[in-house]
C-alpha cells in the first residue's frame, strides 16, 4: 500500500492524466491485494484526483490572474479606444477558452447598443450589428445591468429575439452565450459577450472571470475617453491660442496702420497719402471716390471695377450706412454728420479679410477726416480771400495801401492784378463751388469769391482772354456745368468797380444772347459790348468796325463809305444801290468785293452786318457833334478798279 501511494503522490507531481491513477487501481487488483489494501488504494485514488482537481482549479485562477494582470498593463498602454475594444475581446476570449467573444457599447444618442469589436468571428455581420433595448442577450444585460447566460441561446425563450440579431447568431453558429454588463459607476456603458459553437454551462468562475475583464475594461474605456477628452481640449486650445495669437497679431497690424494713418493727419497729408499707405498694409487697389461718383484719389492705374459700378454701390453703401462687400470688392461709407463724403474703395484679388477690412474702415474715418480738414480750410481760405475781394467790389473810397499790405499777406500783388472775372456756373451746388473758389484763387495766385450769385476772380495777367478761358475751364472741371463768363481789364487797384460792373454786365448780355458756356470781353461782342458798357468807346467800335474802310477813303479819295451807305439803305441790293448812284452795275460790284476785300467775306452775314449799320449811324452822330472832325472826301474819285 506504502509503494501504491507513493505512486500516486508521483502522478500528482507529474500532473498526469486521470487514466494514470486509474492504472494504479488497476495494477493493485490484478495483484489481488487483499480487499482492505485495495480500498485503501482506492481511497488514496479519491483524495489524489481530488488533490489534482485542486491544483489544476489554483493553477488556471493563477493563469487567469496572470492573464488579467497582463491585460491590465496591456489596457493601461494602449491609447486608441477601438485597439482597446479589440485586445478586451481577444482577452476574454483566451480567458474563458471560448469560440467567439465581442463587446458592444451603449449609444446615449440612439438609445441603443452596438457591437464595436469581435475575435473569433467568421461572418461579417456581427461588427456594427445594432441591438434595440432589451433585445437579444445583450440588450437585456444591457438593460437589466446584470449577468446573463444561455446554454442554448435559440432555445431560450427568456430573450426577445429579433430577425437581424437570430440571422447573426445564425450566421455565426452561436449555441451558448454569456454576457455581463461593463459598468461605470453603476452606468452601464457596454456588454462583454462570451460564446461557445457548442451547448455548454458557463460556470460562477466564468461570469465571475468575464466580469473581472469588464470592470478592467470599463477603466481602460474611461481612461481612454478622458484621454482622447484631454487630447481634444489640448487641441482646443492650441487652437484658441493659435486664433489668439493670430487675433493680437491682427490687433497689432491694425494699430500699427492705425498710427501710420493718424501721423498722416497730423503732418497735414492729403488722401492720396492715405490712399497709398492703406494699399501698401492691404494687398489690393485703394480708390476714394466721392459723393459724386468721381475717383479723387487711387492707389493703382484704375483697377478692374468700371467707374460707375463702383459709384452705384457706393450709394449703396453710403444708404445702407455700413461696409458692404462683394466678391472681390469691399466699400466703405465715409460718413460725417454734416454732409456725405463718399466711398473708399478695395479692389483686390479675393473676398477681403476681416482684419484687412477692419484697416480699410479705419482708412474710410481717417480719409474722411481729411477730407472734411482740408473741405473747412478751404472753405476758410476762401472766405478770407473773399471778403478781401468783397471789399474791394463794394467800397467806393478805400484805403488801397491797408488793402494792398492784406492782399500780400496772402500772396496776391494787387499792382499785377490787371484781369477780372465774372462766371456765371448752372446749377452748381454750393458744396462745390466753395472749394472750387478757393482752388481757383490759389491756382491763378489772385483773390475770389462768390459775389451776386457769380464767380468773381480778380488774378495777374496781362491776357484777359487767356486767363478767363483758363478759369471758365477750371470752373467747369469743378463744378460740372457750364460756366458763361465775362472778363475786363484792370488797369489798377482803384479801377476794380468799374471793371467788375463791365465783366458782369459781358457775362449778363452773354446770357441773354443765349451764348451759354461762352468767354468774352465787352470788345468781343460788338456793338452789343459798347452799349452794355459803362464807358461806351465809340470812336473805339466805329475803327473796329469800318475803319479799314475809312482810311481806304482817305488813302484812296474813294467813296466805299458812301457805296456802303446807300447799299444798306437799299435793302443789300446791288442794283438798286447803282440806280441810286447812277453808276454802272458793275462799277457798285467792284465796290463791294473791295469792301469785302477790307471788312472779311463775312460781312454780309446778319450779324457783321447789323453791327456795320449801327456803326455807320454812329459815325454820323460823332461827325455832327464833333465839329472839328473831317467828313470823308466824297468828290473827285478815283477809279474803284
Amino acid at each position: 500500500m506504502r509503494a501504491e501511494g507513493e505512486s500516486l503522490l508521483q502522478l500528482l507531481q507529474q500532473d498526469a492524466d486521470i487514466s494514470a491513477f486509474d492504472t494504479a487501481v488497476t495494477r493493485a487488483r490484478a495483484a489481488n491485494m487483499p480487499p482492505g489494501e485495495l480500498a485503501e488504494v482506492e481511497r488514496e485514488r479519491a483524495i489524489a484526483l481530488q488533490l489534482r482537481e485542486t491544483l489544476i482549479r489554483h493553477r488556471r485562477n493563477e493563469a487567469e490572474l496572470q492573464l488579467l494582470n497582463d491585460t491590465a498593463n496591456d489596457l493601461a498602454s494602449i491609447r486608441d479606444l477601438d485597439s482597446i475594444l479589440q485586445a478586451i475581446a481577444d482577452r476574454a476570449r483566451r480567458l474563458l477558452e471560448c469560440d467567439l467573444a465581442y463587446i458592444s457599447l451603449s449609444d446615449s444618442d440612439r438609445g441603443d447598443c452596438f457591437i464595436k469589436a469581435a475575435s473569433g468571428n467568421v461572418s461579417g455581420l456581427l461588427v456594427g450589428l445594432r441591438l434595440a433595448p432589451g433585445c437579444g442577450l445583450g440588450g437585456m444585460v444591457a438593460r437589466t445591468g446584470e449577468p446573463y447566460s444561455v446554454a442554448s441561446y435559440r432555445q431560450d425563450s427568456a430573450l426577445t429575439h429579433t430577425e437581424p440579431v437570430d440571422r447573426t447568431v445564425a450566421a455565426e453558429g452561436i449555441e451558448s452565450l454569456l454576457g455581463v454588463p461593463v459598468k461605470l459607476k453603476q452606468e452601464v456603458i457596454g456588454v462583454l459577450l462570451a460564446a461557445h459553437r457548442a451547448v455548454r454551462t458557463f460556470s460562477s468562475r466564468d461570469i465571475n472571470a468575464l466580469s473581472m475583464l469588464a470592470n478592467h475594461a470599463a477603466v481602460a474605456i474611461q481612461n481612454s475617453r478622458l484621454l482622447t477628452a484631454a487630447q481634444s481640449a489640448v487641441e482646443d486650445l492650441r487652437v484658441a491660442n493659435s486664433t489668439i495669437g493670430s487675433h493680437v497679431d491682427d490687433l497689432e497690424r491694425t494699430a500699427e496702420v492705425h498710427e501710420r494713418l493718424t501721423k498722416l493727419v497730423i503732418q497735414g497729408k492729403g488722401v492720396d497719402e492715405v490712399v497709398q499707405a492703406t494699399a501698401a498694409a492691404v494687398p489690393g487697389e485703394v480708390v476714394v471716390v466721392d459723393e459724386h461718383g468721381v475717383a479723387i484719389a487711387t492707389s493703382g492705374e484704375g483697377g478692374d471695377a468700371p467707374l460707375m459700378e463702383l459709384a452705384e454701390i457706393g450709394v449703396e453703401a453710403r444708404r445702407s450706412g455700413h461696409t458692404l462687400v462683394r466678391d472681390h470688392l469691399c466699400i466703405v461709407p465715409m460718413i460725417t454728420e454734416s454732409e456725405p463724403l463718399g466711398t473708399i474703395v478695395h479692389i483686390g484679388p479675393s473676398t477681403i479679410s476681416d482684419t484687412d477690412r477692419r484697416i480699410l474702415e479705419r482708412a474710410a474715418l481717417v480719409a474722411a477726416l481729411v477730407l472734411v480738414t482740408r473741405r473747412r480750410m478751404t472753405e476758410a481760405e476762401a472766405r478770407v480771400r473773399g471778403e478781401l475781394l468783397g471789399e474791394l467790389l463794394t467800397q467806393q473810397t478805400q484805403d488801397y495801401d491797408l488793402l494792398r499790405r492784406r492782399a500780400a499777406i496772402l500772396g496776391v500783388d494787387l499792382d499785377t492784378c490787371h484781369v477780372i472775372v465774372v462766371a456765371h456756373l448752372e446749377g452748381a451746388a454750393r458744396e462745390r463751388i466753395y472749394p472750387a473758389i478757393a482752388a481757383l484763387a490759389r491756382r491763378f495766385r489772385g483773390l475770389a469769391t462768390h459775389h451776386q450769385d457769380a464767380v468773381v476772380l480778380l488774378a495777374p495777367g496781362d491776357e484777359p482772354h487767356a486767363v478767363a478761358g483758363a478759369a471758365s475751364r477750371e470752373l467747369a472741371r469743378a463744378s460740372r456745368h457750364r460756366v458763361t463768363a465775362g472778363v475786363a481789364r484792370v488797369p489798377h487797384p482803384t479801377s476794380i468797380i468799374a471793371a467788375h460792373d463791365e465783366a458782369t454786365r459781358c457775362m449778363r448780355a452773354l446770357l441773354t444772347l443765349g451764348r451759354h458756356g461762352d468767354t468774352a470781353a465787352a470788345a468781343d461782342l460788338g456793338f452789343v459790348g459798347t452799349l452794355f458798357n459803362g464807358r461806351p468807346d465809340l470812336d473805339g467800335f466805329i475803327n473796329a468796325t469800318i475803319g479799314p474802310i475809312l482810311d481806304y477813303d482817305r488813302a484812296n479819295r474813294t467813296e466805299l463809305l458812301h457805296t456802303l451807305e446807300v447799299f444798306c439803305a437799299t435793302n443789300h441790293n446791288a442794283r438798286t444801290t447803282a440806280q441810286t448812284l447812277h453808276l454802272h452795275h458793275n462799277t457798285v460790284s467792284q465796290r463791294l468785293s473791295r469792301i469785302s476785300h477790307l471788312l472779311g467775306e463775312t460781312w454780309r452775314h446778319a450779324d457783321q452786318l447789323l453791327e456795320i449799320q449801327v456803326a455807320l449811324r454812329l459815325l454820323k452822330v460823332t461827325d455832327a457833334a464833333n465839329t472839328t472832325t473831317t467828313p470823308p472826301t466824297r468828290t473827285g474819285s478815283v477809279d474803284e478798279a
